[in-house]
């Protein structure tokens, strides 16, 4: 059974990425197929995100696909790292983390991710506008 499989317009969801989020559209079961998307939600921002049925997000490749979306009611928030950053990274030591994929940033969900796992247009916004202390070294 997928995750997913009974999602409804209206019900409460929580993005690792994005964080709190509701259904906005459903396709109806008789014409879902599997690696397909088959919902959508809204979250703050006017972010839209279609998800497969398995909770895998339009944005996410083939590589690094996995569920970035839960029910809202299923999410444990005490082991999630929300832990603001201590040190602020240079430009340069963003560059340098990000080529050996050790580096993190924090997600509008408030969470910490690696940027390999994240949409690239997060990144590119965080450094367009020189917002910095969005970033550390990954943690271990």
């Amino acid at each position: 059974m997928h995750y997913f499989n009974k999602v409804k317009l209206g019900q409460k969801v929580f993005s690792i990425i994005y964080g709190k989020g509701t259904v906005i559209f459903t396709l109806p079961k008789e014409h879902r197929l599997d690696g397909f998307y088959v919902f959508a939600a809204q979250y703050s921002k006017k972010n839209r995100v279609y998800y497969t049925i398995d909770g895998f997000p339009n944005w996410s490749d083939k590589e690094f696909a996995y569920q970035s979306v839960f029910y809202k009611d299923d999410i444990d928030f005490a082991d999630m790292d929300t832990q603001d950053v201590s040190k602020i990274l240079s430009q340069k030591q963003i560059l340098k983390y990000r080529d050996r994929s050790e580096l993190e940033i924090q997600c509008p969900s408030g969470l910490w991710r690696n940027v390999d796992e994240v949409p690239e247009s997060l990144m590119k916004k965080a450094c367009n506008k020189s917002q910095f202390h969005l970033f550390r070294k990954e943690t271990t």
